[in-house]
């Protein structure tokens, strides 16, 4: 597992991914936790990016949202990722271009990408993964893998395993944005915001190092 790196929610913030990537070493796996779209300018080249340089993805919210959503967006069919703003889809659509090919190519990957990810101890997931351990391959866990957070508990703590705070596994999660990386006794929480203008994370397995990027303004904010 030499060099290995799992990165937090990009939301199609291009320029601060490859800054980032510039930082890592070279030829090292790198893992998203998903979310890859929406929000940010740059989806279809933060797709392609990840596709190209044959990195793994676990699929995030966003992702499903798009796979759903994108076409019947373009073909002017009312949804809720398109409509409203906070969601972001708008911008997805926006970065295609009316690039249908290319969208549907990217939404057929998309439609591959598993909801974990194990790598020795590392469990890695888009939502807060480790209170569905012991379901991971189960549908009844699909919708929390990639929609629970640490902070929904009192509304899906009925639905989490017992005792997922002694778990033998570390969870690397994104879904949540926090200021800065949120670290507990067997997960870290990877997502810091870069779409809302904060830093994009990535975390080396083992060592668990952080290297941080600043969010590069091209990818929230249209420059002339």
């Amino acid at each position: 597992m030499l060099n290995t790196y799992v990165v937090g929610d990009v939301h199609g913030c291009f320029y601060t991914l490859k800054n980032l990537l510039s930082k890592l070493e070279k030829n090292s796996e790198i893992i998203f936790v998903g979310d890859l779209c929406d929000r940010g300018l740059y989806s279809k080249e933060v797709i392609e990016l990840i596709i190209q340089n044959k990195y793994k993805s676990i699929l995030g919210n966003h992702d499903e949202y798009m796979i759903m959503h994108a076409i019947e967006s373009i073909n002017g069919i009312d949804n809720r990722w398109f409509r409203e703003d906070y969601m972001g889809g708008k911008q997805t659509i926006e970065s295609y271009k009316n690039d249908i090919e290319t969208l549907k190519r990217h939404i057929t990957w998309l439609k591959t990408l598993p909801r974990y990810i194990m790598i020795e101890k590392y469990f890695i997931t888009h939502g807060f993964g480790l209170p569905y351990f012991q379901r991971k391959n189960s549908i009844s866990a699909y919708e929390g893998l990639i929609k629970n957070r640490i902070e929904d508990k009192e509304d899906w703590g009925y639905d989490w395993e017992h005792n997922w705070e002694k778990y033998d596994v570390i969870n690397i999660f994104g879904h949540t944005d926090y200021e800065k990386v949120q670290i507990g006794n067997n997960y870290y929480g990877i997502d810091t915001g870069c779409v809302y203008g904060r830093k994009l994370t990535a975390i080396k397995l083992n060592s668990m190092k952080i290297i941080e990027e600043n969010i590069d303004k091209r990818d929230i904010y249209l420059i002339d």
